[in-house]
Parts: structure tokens; sequence; C-alpha cells
């Protein structure tokens, strides 16, 4: 099994923060700039299915869905317990992220809430030496991640 060194484990940990950031923050170039020129996002949509977003363009679409919405300021996304596994494909500097993830909304004088939680599967890549996304799915916590269970 390869191993990933603590300081590309940081960087990695570093490019979820600047994540979470830029998402919130509404800096949707810093936000695409974190992704790899032929990055893939899939995002599980409540009413959509599943949305598959291909290359940079499509990902500044994902992310304008949400920095264009009047009601979006207020979101703080989190993500953690983070398990990071080799790439099944083999590729030197790639590895799959998988984690929780959840958003919470805050808009005082009002309490904040729990929006959604959930998880994530990513493979970043090593790029001219910069940890980037180069694959998203978004998923809710349901279906597949939770197939051990059998049906209830």
């Amino acid at each position: 099994m390869s191993h990933l060194s603590e300081a590309d484990r940081l960087a990695i940990y570093e490019l979820y923060a600047r994540y979470c950031w830029a998402l919130d923050t509404g800096d949707t170039d810093g936000y695409v700039a974190l992704f790899t020129e032929d990055a893939e996002a899939t995002e599980e949509t409540r009413d959509r299915g599943l949305e598959v977003r291909k290359g940079r363009a499509e990902i500044r679409k994902l992310v304008l869905k949400f920095h264009e919405r009047p009601e979006f300021p207020g979101h703080q996304h989190q993500m953690s317990q983070f398990v990071f596994d080799p790439d099944p494909h083999g590729r030197k500097d790639h590895w799959v992220a998988r984690s929780y993830a959840w958003a919470t909304i805050n808009h005082p004088p009002e309490p904040p809430h729990l929006h959604w939680c959930g998880h994530v599967r990513d493979v970043v890549a090593k790029v001219d030496g910069v940890w980037l996304i180069q694959s998203k799915a978004i998923m809710g916590w349901a279906g597949a991640v939770l197939s051990r269970f059998g049906k209830s």
C-alpha cells in the first residue's frame, strides 16, 4: 500500500479548507482554481438525480448556481473525518479522499441550523507540486454508502 506523506496530507487538508472558504465567501475564481483543468464534479440533487460537470468552465457554472442565489450568504460548509485511499487506477500522486460533509445556515438573529449532511468522495491529484481536486462526488448520507446495513 502506498503512503501519503504528512506534508501531502496537510496540503490536502489545506485544499479542503480553501474549498470551503471559497464556496462560502463567494470567491468563484478561487473555488474554480482548486480543480484540475479536466476536473469532473458529480452532485446528487433532490429533483434532478445526479448532475455531472466536466472541466473548469462547467465547475464554474456549478458554483455559480450557489454564489448567484440571494439566500446563499450565511452558508457554512464543513468537511471532516477524512480517509485517504490509494488511487484505484494506480496513478502516481493521486489519492481518493472520502469525508463527511455538512452545511449550516446562519442568518442572525435566528440561530444557525443544519441545512444538509452527507459525504464526499473525491480524487485529488498533485499537479506541478500543488494538490487539486480532479473529481468530486457530493452525495447524501443514503444509498450505497449504507449498503452493508441491508434494507430496513
